[in-house]
């Protein structure tokens, strides 16, 4: 008896051994229909044979909404339309039907009764939930999708199946099946074991659930089918604590692994592709700024490209002064992802080291005498995701090298007299000049950012080790001189033969300021005979002081008088301040590049009736040896600024 009910005539009921007395002897029924139905605590609607409803009490028409004579001779599919199906089939098979939740109906469930045989229709019972919660033993609310979790679990596009506590599966979904390759009926009932030992499966999971209690996933391969898929197994617990139940959910991953497969099949093809594409531009790029016909600065340029795609940190390149790093910096930065991205140049040896510092890291008001009174964003900070080519960098001071090193470690860093901390994702190219680690045996280079520095380097070979390079080199320079002044200025045989001979300590930078020298003032537009007295004198001049080689006498002995060598000795001199002249704007530079004071330079000058560089218009006209204002040849034009190389 449910709790609650205190009335006395259910507590003492005797079954009674009468028999029934006959129908004629019951009396007849006082009471109408309608009173009868209204009085009971639960909706009821009788039904037609053609699901039609033709009669309902009131606590029906309270659950449902319209009045109770609205509801008569309305077809069930308009009072619930979603459950409806399930209520005619009940009918029409002259089943009952217990415990159906209607989704229009919250916190209800109905059950179907057909009439008794030759009467037609049913009886159907809404059962408020509400009403009846305090004399049920459970609290749980009742749940509405309990009429469709068949449907739920056939219809889930992932496999599924459910394993009870002895291992045997004792639900399988069609498209868990599907990709086992068995048919359910035959999956069913089916110890789990069995899939591995008739190889329809490569393992299982649902052992290892019930022995740990705890949900397990791991890959396995339907052998049958092929299919490769993620097994999921949940515990279901008993009241005890027990695992009662295992619910495996299979998720098909064998068009992801495949897809997962072609990609890195496309990957590698774009790898290839973008190697294939950076030995094509490199090839370009040879064709038109780099020259690297021969082995060694073709390996060089090769190793710039490959860095220029895998984009590392920081980059060190090395190569003797003159060589080009400069140029394979800027080819790294144009080929790498950074190439929308700004390339920012210093040179370590043209600043003092807190100049240096400030141009790197930045500075904040009241830094040093002298800062912008609103500070100063460095370069690194500039550079944002772009390159900062560092040259020189054997000559940057130790203390500034441990402030380098740590951005390098940590890609972060301080401002001078700053405290907040700035990021930069910049990458870093660094050159020298001097050999790294002699500097670092000499305790003039930090050991750690050297190896920081070196972990990938490219190592340039200066022009005497790539003489192949040479015929290329001058003719492209000489073409871009002939542009630039307006000149006809040839490469003929002879000046080809003088450059292949020269050594050039200098490297490029002293090829193309040879050749700049040889269009300007040659007297004819044959280069070689010019290029030939200019080798040979630069040649002496370097020799003759300095050599360690070089016999003594050696020129008397190549029939050079005293006064002959003296005379070659001034016209080298010469020569030296005419190559200055034409690539310098002023004294101080000047003297820079020839390493003696200003001064020194200003009565060199004089000694040699060359004008100052604001005059050198009229070198031309009074240099000695120089063709006469006929004979020279013609400039086209002034010099335009920011073009050729000077």
């Amino acid at each position: 008896m449910p709790p609650g009910f205190k009335s006395s005539r259910f507590m003492n009921v005797k079954k009674s051994t009468q028999p029934f007395p006959p129908s004629s002897a019951i009396p007849k029924n006082p009471f109408p229909v309608n009173d009868i139905l209204n009085s009971l605590p639960l909706g009821v609607l009788i039904l037609d044979e053609a699901g039609k409803v033709v009669n309902c009490n009131q606590e029906a028409a309270n659950l449902l909404g319209p009045a109770p004579h609205r509801l008569i001779g309305l077809p069930l599919a308009k009072i619930w339309p979603k459950t409806a199906d399930d209520i005619v089939s009940a009918l029409n098979g002259g089943r009952q039907a217990i415990g159906l939740v209607p989704p229009e109906l919250d916190n209800c469930y109905i059950q179907v009764k057909p009439l008794p045989a030759g009467a037609g229709g049913a009886t159907v019972t809404v059962f408020d939930q509400r009403l009846w919660q305090p004399f049920l033993r459970t609290s749980q609310p009742l749940d509405p999708l309990t009429p469709y979790y068949k449907e739920i679990f056939e219809s889930s596009a992932d496999g599924m199946a459910v394993a009870d506590s002895k291992g045997r599966l004792v639900l399988v979904n069609e498209a868990a099946a599907g990709r086992i390759g068995v048919p359910r009926e035959e999956l069913q009932g089916l110890p789990v074991t069995q899939l591995t030992e008739r190889r329809y499966a490569s393992d299982v999971i649902s052992h290892d659930v019930l022995a740990t209690g705890r949900p397990v996933s791991r890959m396995i391969h339907h052998l049958k089918t092929g299919r490769h898929v993620l097994l999921t197994g949940n515990p279901i617990f008993s009241a005890d604590g027990e695992v009662r139940l295992v619910v495996i959910n299979q998720r098909d991953l064998t068009e992801l692994l495949e897809l997962q497969t072609s990609i890195q099949q496309h990957k590698l093809a774009i790898g290839h592709f973008k190697d294939a594409l950076a030995e094509i531009q490199m090839a370009e790029l040879a064709a038109r700024e780099v020259v690297a016909r021969s082995p060694s600065m073709a390996l060089a340029l090769e190793t710039a490209a490959k860095l220029a795609h895998y984009d590392p940190p920081q980059i060190l390149v090395k190569g003797e002064p003159g060589a080009g790093k400069g140029l394979i910096a800027k080819f790294i930065h144009s080929k790498s992802r950074r190439a929308e991205e700004p390339l920012i140049h210093i040179n370590c040896r043209a600043l003092p080291l807190h100049l240096l510092e400030a141009e790197l890291f930045g500075y904040e008001k009241g830094a040093f005498t002298g800062a912008a009174p609103e500070g100063r964003a460095g370069l690194f900070e500039v550079a944002g995701k772009g390159t900062v080519f560092i040259d020189e960098i054997g000559e940057m001071p130790l203390p500034l090298q441990s402030k380098l090193l740590t951005f390098l470690d940590t890609r972060s860093f301080r401002r001078m007299a700053g405290r907040s901390i700035i990021r930069s994702e910049a990458a870093v190219i660094t050159a020298s000049g001097r050999d790294l680690r002699d500097l670092m045996e000499r305790k003039l280079f930090r050991s750690d950012l050297y190896f920081r520095l070196s972990s990938f380097s490219i190592a340039l070979p200066p022009l005497r080790e790539r003489r192949e390079d040479i015929p290329e080199l001058a003719r492209r320079e000489l073409g871009r001189l002939n542009e630039r002044y307006g000149l006809a200025m040839e490469l003929d045989p002879e000046a080809i033969e003088a450059l292949l001979s020269h050594p050039f300590h200098g490297n490029v930078r002293e090829l193309m300021e040879c050749l700049h020298q040889a269009a300007l003032l040659s007297d004819r537009p044959q280069i070689g005979p010019f290029l030939n007295r200019l080798l040979r004198a630069s040649r002496q001049i370097l020799l003759a002081p300095e050599d360690p080689f070089a016999a003594p006498g050696a020129g008397a002995a190549d029939g050079l008088t005293e006064a002959q060598l003296a005379e070659n000795l001034h016209e080298t001199e010469r020569m030296i301040l005419l190559k200055a002249l034409a690539t310098c704007n002023n004294t101080r530079e000047m003297a820079e590049a020839m390493g003696i004071s200003q001064s020194g330079v200003s009565r060199k000058l004089k000694k040699h009736g060359l004008p100052l560089p604001k005059h050198r218009s009229l070198l031309f006209q009074r240099a000695a040896g120089a063709p006469s204002a006929a004979q020279t040849p013609r400039v086209a034009a002034e010099p335009r600024a920011g073009t050729g190389k000077d």
